[in-house]
């Protein structure tokens, strides 16, 4: 399919686990739409959009109740350049992602490598703190 105008999905989910896999299955039909049947870029683009709302659920959340948060997502595939944009939105514990410290690639842990991921799976990754909340960006060219 050749894509003429931006396709866009807006997914409004409770921040919880359970959830998540509606972002991953809507990503991956998205991406089939314009016939991206490389599997591991499916995977990374997914597997980064994962990690931004499992810390969205674990961190900006986590003096809240389950469920009590929401996270706003907006998925933008643009033809021109052909690229897939991923915003999230929540209104959680805001964080400077500077002060994440890089994990540690020469010794196995058990967390720490979200921001790392997230990061070296996508071409642009943008976090800032607006009045309305927390407001991730997240670009992967697909062309």
């Amino acid at each position: 399919m050749s894509l003429q105008h931006s396709e866009v999905i807006r997914l409004d989910l409770p921040a919880r686990h359970a959830y998540l896999h509606l972002l991953s299955e809507t990503i991956a039909e998205l991406l089939r739409q314009i016939g991206a049947f490389d599997e591991a870029l499916v995977y990374n683009v997914q597997l980064a959009a994962h990690e931004v709302c499992t810390n969205i659920v674990s961190h900006a959340y986590r003096n809240r109740r389950a469920g009590e948060g929401r996270i706003a997502i907006t998925l933008a595939l643009h033809p021109q350049p052909l690229r897939l944009e991923i915003e999230l939105q929540d209104t959680g514990e805001s964080f400077d992602p500077e002060l994440v410290p890089q994990p540690n690639l020469s010794e196995a842990q058990i967390h720490g490598y979200g921001m790392f991921l997230i990061r070296h799976l996508m071409d642009r990754v943008s976090y800032t703190t607006r009045p309305d909340g927390n407001h991730w960006h997240l670009m992967k060219r697909l062309a």
